[in-house]
């Protein structure tokens, strides 16, 4: 992996790619059949919230990116009766944790739940998380690294990735802050970086520089005659910029009861279906954010591909401090997807889990018949996953966990507070 030219980014990335069919015109059949589509979603509700002991924060990091046994597979989940109300209701009850280390658990109702559709899964079989070869682009250029959508991935102090969903929320994965039986350590102090230009005023060749700064400090108002040497240096001392860190405190965490662990058996353990956890910042971050959408469900994804960025973490002694504040953008086809996961061979390291999973369509213009490009996060990065076949065997994936309209809903009661702003997608 490693930087790509410009001229090579442009043709690769999702800020180019054609509309299907190739036409490009608004009004292309093809077009509106790969168009972001009113979805309704289903109303989450508050019902009681009660106090919780303050958390440990003792958790450590191992399994985070899905080594383990293997998880019940997509033959397996096609042959399972759709979960009930209640029990979906479960699973998205709620704890939160706040900055002063108090913790809440929140039960919830759902009103107008709707059933989604299983899909018929394929047969492939790939190797493990860097696959052949490594398609992976560093985002080098600081005027891409700090301009959408690639601004919009964010660094946890966890090691993790993340997506920036409103002004002072953050959507990543629920591994990155909870191993399902407690929170990991330093989470009490846990923040979030964000890339953002540094000036760094540049040095003059031969220490010229700092003869021209005594002149100005000594001089007063006397006057340089043009073409001096002094003011050809001090005109060729250029301000450089850098993308580097700024980090803001979490105020607060949400996860949803269906990653954790409640039981000393493996009856309750956790599974990616509900890999996802929402930060809200102390501060709102004044940079442009992307819109939270709900994955497809009616057909497959648009030309089956996705799009993430994150803060990929090397092998260890193969990434310096510097490359560890570049943003890794990729793109690749969805392989199988269920109702909950998008099973998929992206090229990926452990830092990119908690990157948001997005695609681009074509949205309506309100009041007009235009249509625009609009990018949105249907899913969340999870990691690398054994997956048990229907013969028993283990497949090797990497997994994203789709947002499905009752996990839209909850989200978006998350960021918003008001279940009324969320009713669609």
């Amino acid at each position: 992996m490693g930087p790509i030219p410009l001229c090579l980014l442009l043709c690769a990335l999702p800020l180019c790619v054609p509309v299907r069919g190739g036409h490009g015109d608004d009004d292309d059949d093809d077009d509106k059949e790969y168009g972001w589509s009113v979805q309704s979603v289903p109303l989450i509700l508050d019902r009681h919230t009660v106090h919780l002991q303050t958390p440990k924060f003792g958790g450590k990091g191992e399994g985070a990116d899905g080594e383990g046994e293997g998880m019940c597979g997509i033959e397996c989940r096609s042959a399972l009766p759709p979960p009930d109300q209640a029990t979906v209701e479960s699973m998205l009850g709620y704890e939160t944790v706040y900055e002063n280390g108090t913790r809440t658990h929140t039960d919830v109702i759902l009103q107008g739940l709707n059933e989604t559709t299983s899909r018929t899964p394929s047969h492939t079989r790939r190797k493990r998380q860097v696959y052949g070869l490594d398609g992976r682009f560093v985002i080098s250029d600081s005027h891409f690294t700090t301009n959408y959508p690639f601004s919009t991935a964010v660094r946890l102090s966890t090691g993790c990735s993340g997506v920036l969903v409103s002004a002072k929320h953050i959507l990543t994965a629920a591994h990155c802050v909870h191993n399902g039986k407690d929170y990991l350590q330093g989470v009490h102090r846990l923040k979030v970086g964000v890339l953002q230009l540094k000036s760094k005023r540049g040095r003059a060749e031969g220490g010229e520089e700092g003869n021209t700064e005594k002149e100005r400090r000594e001089g007063g108002g006397r006057q340089r005659t043009r073409g001096s040497r002094s003011s050809r240096v001090q005109r060729s001392t250029e301000t450089k910029k850098q993308p580097s860190f700024r980090w803001t405190r979490v105020k607060q965490i949400h996860i949803p009861k269906g990653w954790i662990h409640t039981g000393d058996d493996d009856t309750n353990a956790v599974t990616p279906d509900y890999d996802y956890a929402l930060l809200e910042l102390k501060r709102p971050i004044k940079q442009k954010h992307m819109e939270l959408g709900v994955a497809p469900a009616s057909k497959p994804l648009p030309l089956g591909r996705i799009h993430f960025s994150g803060f990929d973490n090397e092998p260890e002694g193969g990434q310096t401090e510097g490359e560890r504040e570049k943003v890794v953008y990729r793109f690749c086809s969805v392989t199988e997807e269920s109702d909950d996961l998008l099973y998929q061979h992206c090229d990926a390291q452990q830092g990119a889990s908690g990157a948001g999973i997005y695609i681009r369509l074509r949205q309506e213009v309100e009041g007009s018949n235009k249509r625009k490009w609009q990018r949105k996060v249907i899913g969340v990065f999870s990691g690398h996953r054994w997956v048990e076949g229907d013969r028993g065997e283990k497949r090797d994936y990497n997994v994203a966990v789709r947002i499905t309209p009752p996990k839209y809903a909850q989200i978006c009661h998350w960021i918003h507070g008001d279940p009324s702003m969320c009713a669609k997608a």
